[in-house]
């Protein structure tokens, strides 16, 4: 926490690092999260195995004032189309 406060998370970022990185020190993770923070916060593109939460950023871009429910009824009716 003193080291890098309450909102470090296991981001894309740092999931990376952890697993590339055996012998690394905790004090060189620490310099990693900190050196990532301007990149993590930009959009970051969402990995193919994770479709649904890429629908919802990509309806929410093109419905910025839809609800939760519009979105959901939006992706059941996506999910139900044939696949080509």
């Amino acid at each position: 926490m003193r080291e890098i406060g309450p909102g470090f998370h296991f981001d894309a970022f740092m999931r990376e690092y952890v697993a590339q990185g055996a012998g690394r020190t905790l004090d060189e993770a620490v310099a990693h999260w900190h050196a990532t923070r301007r990149q993590a916060a930009e959009p970051q593109p969402v990995g193919a195995q994770f479709e649904f939460n890429r629908f919802l950023r990509d309806w929410h871009s093109r419905h910025p004032g839809g609800s939760r429910t519009e979105a959901l009824a939006a992706w059941r009716d996506h999910r139900s189309r044939p696949r080509g």
